[in-house]
């Protein structure tokens, strides 16, 4: 073999040795960060469920209290004290206020309104949302309840959901203008107060009862924001994780815990996820 073959056949076997000790390498590292994402989910997971664990616990042993005592003027409902330095902070902001405009989002196991049967509070949900026009995304719910809290209602989610029931323009401004002034001139509301307001308003007899359990005096609906913080770099506080969630809180003391279909009996998580860096909480659906 001549000297001139011989030298691009080493130069050739070093190129193969070097690529396969980086192709190697390179696969040590992949399984390394394989490894460390695997680690990190794992983590991340398991502080989700105790995050919502907590929160569940909380509202299980408050959501039959009175709940609106127990929130401040800015949401907060309680923190947590975890070990180096870390802190969970939970606030509870309620999100009945909006009329639901999506008819997918009522549940068969979720308590309603009894006089009211699932077809037709579907079609209630669906011709609110025809009332409210290019506004629907913006100021309704796609989940909950179909009944609306008086006391924060505004008055455009009054009036479309009064003309979804009715279905007569003329008789359903009448009677949203009676409501109206009616909430805004008291605090508490009873039910033989609004059916007679509805008659007076000249509504049928057989929608009165339907259209006055479209209103309630204790909000079942809430939105949940949770923040995990602690110690950051200089000890500079910072987020850990952030979460957001939606849950329904039976406030019947009537009403069967366990139709809520959750984990702890009362609470139900409609919606529960995690937020990425940056991003900021949902809006409140109906919250001016």
């Amino acid at each position: 073999m001549s000297r001139a073959f011989v030298m691009p056949v080493v130069v050739l076997l070093a190129l193969i040795a070097s690529l396969t000790v980086a192709v190697l390498l390179n696969r040590d590292a992949v399984r390394h960060l394989d490894a460390e994402d695997e680690l990190a989910s794992y983590i991340d997971e398991h502080r989700q469920r105790g995050v919502r664990e907590l929160i569940a616990l909380w509202l299980q042993f408050s959501g039959q209290q009175d709940l609106e005592a127990l929130i401040s003027d800015d949401g907060l409902v309680f923190t947590l004290d975890y070990s180096g330095g870390r802190e969970l902070r939970v606030w509870l902001i309620e999100a009945q206020s909006a009329p639901l405009v999506d008819p997918q989002g009522l549940d068969p196991q979720q308590p309603s309104a009894d006089v009211i049967p699932l077809g037709e509070q579907r079609k209630i949900a669906e011709r609110t949302a025809i009332a409210l026009g290019g506004r629907a995304e913006q100021v309704g719910r796609t989940a909950g309840p179909l009944a609306v809290s008086l006391a924060s209602a505004s008055d455009e989610a009054i009036r479309a959901l009064s003309l979804a029931v009715v279905q007569n323009q003329a008789i359903a401004d009448e009677y949203a203008n009676q409501l109206i002034r009616f909430r805004n001139e008291r605090t508490e509301f009873t039910r033989p107060e609004l059916l007679n307001l509805a008659r007076d308003a000249g509504i049928e007899d057989n929608l009165q009862t339907r259209l006055t359990a479209l209103w309630t005096t204790l909000p079942s609906l809430w939105s949940v924001r949770a923040e995990l913080v602690g110690p950051g770099q200089a000890g500079r506080e910072e987020v850990v994780a952030r979460y957001e969630a939606t849950v329904f809180i039976p406030r019947d003391q009537a009403t069967s815990a366990l139709l809520t279909g959750s984990e702890h009996p009362s609470a139900w998580f409609l919606e529960w996820k995690k937020l990425d860096e940056g991003v900021g909480y949902t809006p409140v659906p109906g919250a001016y």
